[in-house]
């Protein structure tokens, strides 16, 4: 395989990585904080990949697509947080992967009656090329991992330099100390559920000019998404990047080489880290968000 195949598989890698990222760090924020697992997080992905599609279309401005991807990811999340997951945080978790599993099944099927089966393409906002190493690649790609760095950036500062930060680390281990001191947890816990919405809302908007647009788009994401975080450590928001960037160029470089190990390599990936560290890269037993006690 000669150097421009190579630069191109880690461009695309990267891009990849960064999906990746903004899709699963819902998933990881909703058992880190709230101890459920949101597999409905691949609902607000959907809309917010249909929601590019629906601006695109009719306005032609993709920033536009983006904020309207965010704002109904975001008021979805409001909605299933509120009115469904508040009631079932104190249930087994494999109640609230029921219920989770049910929303997102209905979230298709209201996709599947607004927009119908067919598939969509979404215009690419940009045909701008950059030369890396003599090889040019779309600026477009560079540009979806870079914003999935700066939202990680921003989840980090939120978490560890904010007070509210503090308040949801202190809600983690002991939520009835926190509202004895005046606090109310629970709105934070709404907050924080409403950025991941959003967060993979905007998942979705990036990664629509790169494929086709369909109701079942999140369940071929769904699994991508559990094993970045599993390999990362659930509830490990470092984890869950670390293991985006590793799972995006072994999806790259693996499909480049033999197109079916685009998707078997990150299971085996999985397995082998699984084997080693149970818990993930940095999954640490009785923590969250990879806080240690």
């Amino acid at each position: 395989m000669n150097l421009n195949l190579w630069i191109t598989s880690l461009v695309y890698g990267l891009s990849m990585s960064g999906v990746l990222f903004l899709v699963s760090v819902g998933i990881s924020i909703g058992f880190g904080l709230m101890r459920i697992v949101n597999m409905e997080q691949m609902v607000y992905y959907t809309f917010g990949a249909y929601m590019a599609y629906t601006i695109v279309t009719s306005t032609g401005s993709f920033l536009l697509g983006i904020i309207a991807a965010v704002a109904v990811a975001a008021a979805l999340g409001i909605i299933v947080e509120t009115q469904l997951l508040r009631r079932v945080y104190s249930r087994e978790m494999m109640f609230t992967m029921v219920v989770t599993f049910s929303v997102f099944l209905i979230g298709i099927g209201i996709i599947q009656y607004i927009w119908g089966l067919d598939p969509k393409p979404v215009a690419s906002p940009m045909e701008t090329m950059i030369r890396i190493v003599r090889v040019k690649v779309p600026l477009y790609r560079l540009l979806i991992f870079a914003v999935a760095i700066l939202v990680y950036i921003g989840i980090q500062l939120l978490l560890n330099r904010t007070i509210m930060g503090k308040a949801i680390r202190a809600g983690i281990e002991n939520p009835n100390n926190v509202q004895g001191l005046g606090i109310n947890i629970y709105k934070i816990f709404t907050i924080m559920f409403v950025i991941a919405s959003g967060i993979a809302g905007l998942g979705g908007a990036l990664y629509a000019p790169l494929i086709m647009v369909g109701p079942y788009m999140g369940w071929d994401m769904l699994l991508f998404a559990f094993i970045t975080v599993i390999l990362g450590g659930l509830g490990s928001i470092k984890g869950t990047m670390v293991s985006a960037l590793i799972l995006g160029q072994v999806m790259a470089l693996g499909g480049t080489l033999w197109a079916p190990l685009a998707y078997i390599a990150p299971f085996i990936v999985m397995f082998l880290v699984i084997l080693v560290k149970p818990t993930g890269l940095f999954g640490v037993r009785g923590t969250a968000f990879g806080f240690e006690s």
